[in-house]
């Protein structure tokens, strides 16, 4: 059976160990929370995309936090009660003494009353009996108590020292702590600032690749029309095309009908030839029967007459074939030939309002010679299409504007504004022979003058 000292040691410590519990459960909890969600982060086993690590590396460090204040706070109340006096524990030296002058009280009071009760009482031999069994328990209860005093000094002085320890491991694991969140910290901040730059970065790139979608529409669009112009000048050439076809086509069937026509022409001579063989078998015939002569002339003259007839249609449909052959050449010769002309302004020419240009570097033609270089105009040498191109530079800060002029009409405009820059234009004209194209002059500043890198190029299509 334990003593009561010591069940009423054990009782104080046990509550203590299980309120010191009730504060840590709570902390404990939170910090098993924060290692599972870290445990699961790092082994990417759930979905911690909305987890982020700045996040994380807060609520680690909160839960550090935590349980250094709660066993800071812990230590301290236990030095606290270390530096206190136990209570509950009695003080040994003064009950030891106590208990000593007790005894040897008692024992000079037997030995007294011994002398004297023996004379006097013959009941008192009992009562001292009684009371030297009573003192020998107190001497062995008072052993008992110096043992347990011994003991529980002995468990204070140890418990003294673990306490000690714990605050020394408390306080160099609260400064590894703070370091390691400095460490975090300086880290954080180092992420901080590369995640600042890649910012930046990326807002640069962001407007490289702004800048660059912006040049690639611009491209498109000029893409769009440059598909555009050609999109329509492959068409008409295509309904050149079409008319050259339908023409060779016509062509062709005229021929074929010279062909048949030339058949029956060489039938009608086959059959005047017989016919002529059958009128002088006749002549005979009747020459020989004597026929009037003058019966003979007039059927003679008649059939010459029909004969004349004959040759005459035969005439006309070859003056027809004749035509035919030529305007085919002509066909031909447009076909196979097209005309070219490339001329280049001369560097600087000044240009005025309602003026023509008429000042040229160098003027290249092929298949043919159709441009004036003194008056600057071109004559068509023949009916079609003809695509004419102009490229307009500015040598000074003026404003020019030039008209393209076909048959004594505006096909179209180009105006350049500012200095050193191009303005360009192009223009397909219908045009017949002998008609004459010509750049026009319509609006120009004073001592406005176009550079050497003006030009413009006709071609027939």
């Amino acid at each position: 059976m334990p003593s009561r000292i010591h069940v009423k040691f054990v009782t104080e410590r046990k509550k203590y160990l299980e309120e010191q519990i009730k504060v840590l459960e709570p902390v404990l909890g939170n910090m098993k929370n924060v290692v599972a969600k870290s445990k699961a982060w790092l082994e990417e086993k759930t979905d911690q995309s909305s987890v982020s690590y700045i996040e994380l590396s807060q609520e680690l460090d909160t839960a550090a936090t935590a349980l250094l204040d709660v066993t800071s706070h812990i230590s301290n109340e236990d030095n606290m009660d270390v530096n206190k006096p136990t209570p509950s524990l009695p003080q040994p030296d003064t009950q030891t003494t106590a208990t000593f002058l007790t005894v040897e009280s008692t024992r000079q009071l037997k030995t007294q009353v011994t002398h004297t009760a023996v004379e006097e009482h013959p009941d008192l031999e009992r009562r001292l009996a009684y009371i030297e069994t009573t003192l020998s328990s107190l001497q062995d209860t008072q052993h008992k108590s110096t043992d347990d005093i011994a003991e529980i000094k002995q468990w204070r002085d140890n418990i003294v020292t673990e306490q000690s320890d714990m605050g020394v491991n408390i306080e160099q694991l609260t400064k590894k702590q703070k370091q390691n969140f400095k460490n975090l910290r300086k880290q954080m901040s180092e992420q901080d600032n590369k995640v600042k730059e890649l910012k930046k970065e990326i807002e640069s790139l962001k407007e490289k690749e702004s800048k660059s979608n912006k040049t690639l529409d611009k491209l498109f669009r000029d893409m769009k029309e440059y598909e555009n112009s050609v999109y329509k000048i492959n068409k008409e050439m295509q309904d050149h095309t079409d008319k050259t076809d339908s023409i060779t086509q016509e062509i062709k069937t005229h021929s074929d009908k010279m062909s048949n026509l030339q058949e029956v022409l060489s039938k009608n001579m086959l059959n005047t030839s017989t016919q002529l063989e059958k009128y002088i078998l006749i002549n005979k015939l009747l020459h020989q029967r004597l026929m009037p002569i003058e019966k003979l002339i007039q059927i003679f003259n008649q059939k010459l007459e029909t004969r004349e007839k004959r040759i005459t249609k035969l005439e006309n449909i070859e003056d027809a074939i004749s035509k035919l052959s030529k305007d085919l050449n002509l066909i031909e010769s447009r076909v196979c030939n097209r005309y070219a002309c490339h001329v280049q302004l001369a560097g600087p020419t000044p240009v005025s309002t309602g003026s023509i240009i008429s000042r040229f570097k160098e003027v290249r033609e092929y298949n043919g010679q159709h441009f004036n270089q003194t008056t600057g105009t071109f004559v068509s040498p023949h009916d079609g299409l003809y695509l004419v191109c102009v490229t307009l530079h500015e040598w000074e800060d003026k404003q020019i504007g030039v008209a393209v002029m076909a048959g004594g009409r505006c096909c179209t405009a180009i105006e350049v504004k500012c200095a050193n820059t191009s303005a360009a234009g192009s223009v397909v004209v219908d045009m017949k022979k002998g008609q004459v194209i010509y750049l026009e002059v319509f609006h120009a500043d004073q001592d406005a003058a176009l550079s050497w890198r003006s030009s413009f190029t006709i071609v027939s299509l």
